[in-house]
């Protein structure tokens, strides 16, 4: 898939967001919330994972 810069960098910054949300909810004992950010976080993952596994 041919991606523009700008969506893989946007995909990036929304997998180190969401893990950052999971660290702070999971110290915090939020465990729903902390779950629903792992969710997004693997979904994101596997997104930019597709977006950069062919090269440009």
């Amino acid at each position: 898939m041919n991606a523009p810069a700008w969506r893989i960098w946007l995909v990036t910054a929304l997998v180190i967001g969401w893990g950052i949300l999971t660290i702070r909810f999971a110290t915090k004992q939020e465990w729903p919330m902390a779950l629903l950010c792992v969710v997004l976080l693997v979904s994101n993952g596997i997104t930019l994972y597709r977006l950069t596994k062919n090269g440009k």
